[in-house]
């Protein structure tokens, strides 16, 4: 499990066989807890319109960067930090609207306002509605929103 995705969990408690602040599983003397194995990552794949304009939205607004895009322009891959989100290309009515509709990111952030800050020249070119600024959340939770191109739901988020 990643460090980034520990961090919004109390010091020392242990989730899923993870310390809340330590890269691998929880350790004995001698060897790991035990030889079950373990789930290090989950990356969505997101159904778009066009991968174009999905790539130069994630690159060149929300500072992305583009790992992978397939000869025929059918799937791609972008990351920033340790984040990475897929994508596959479509013209299914019914998935693009799954993605408008019921598709949401959660992307956990260290330095939530300086990311905010960072991103708002350019965020500031987009609608108002597609945009939400950092707020509070009454469980202990910093974030912001923003909406993809086909209306995919990013929401930033810090630990408070």
């Amino acid at each position: 499990m990643r460090e980034g995705h520990c961090k919004r969990f109390r010091s020392g408690e242990a989730v899923l066989g993870f310390a809340a602040t330590e890269r691998s599983p929880i350790r004995e003397p001698g060897g790991l807890m035990s030889n079950e194995p373990v789930v290090e990552d989950a990356v969505a794949i997101v159904a778009v319109r066009d991968i174009t304009t999905t790539l130069n939205f994630y690159a060149g607004v929300l500072g992305f960067e583009q790992r992978f895009l397939a000869e025929d322009h059918s799937f791609a891959t972008v990351t920033r930090g340790q984040a990475a989100i897929h994508f596959t290309q479509t013209t299914d009515a019914d998935a693009l609207v799954g993605t408008a509709q019921n598709i949401s990111l959660h992307v956990w952030v260290d330095g939530l306002d300086r990311l905010f800050a960072q991103l708002e020249p350019k965020l500031s070119l987009l609608p108002k509605e597609r945009v939400r600024p950092p707020f509070d959340q009454p469980y202990g939770v910093r974030e912001f929103h923003i909406k993809d191109p086909d209306g995919c739901l990013l929401l930033f988020a810090e630990s408070r």
